[in-house]
């Protein structure tokens, strides 16, 4: 089953949703910027996600 993943980033946290082909949540929270954090976030609910995209902006992961 392939899983996609959305981020909205922000200085000090991401919001984090991912679903499923069919467009069905299967987890979403929040972490901290850190991308140790949204790994293990990541490696929590979604093994191997198919994309992961995140809003255009000044800030970068």
């Amino acid at each position: 089953m392939s899983h996609y993943v959305g981020l909205d980033v922000s200085v000090k946290s991401v919001s984090i949703c991912i679903v499923d082909g069919e467009g069905e949540v299967l987890a979403h929270g929040e972490t901290s910027s850190d991308p140790d954090a949204i790994a293990s976030f990541l490696s929590e609910h979604a093994a191997e996600p198919e994309w992961i995209v995140h809003e255009s902006g000044t800030l970068a992961i």
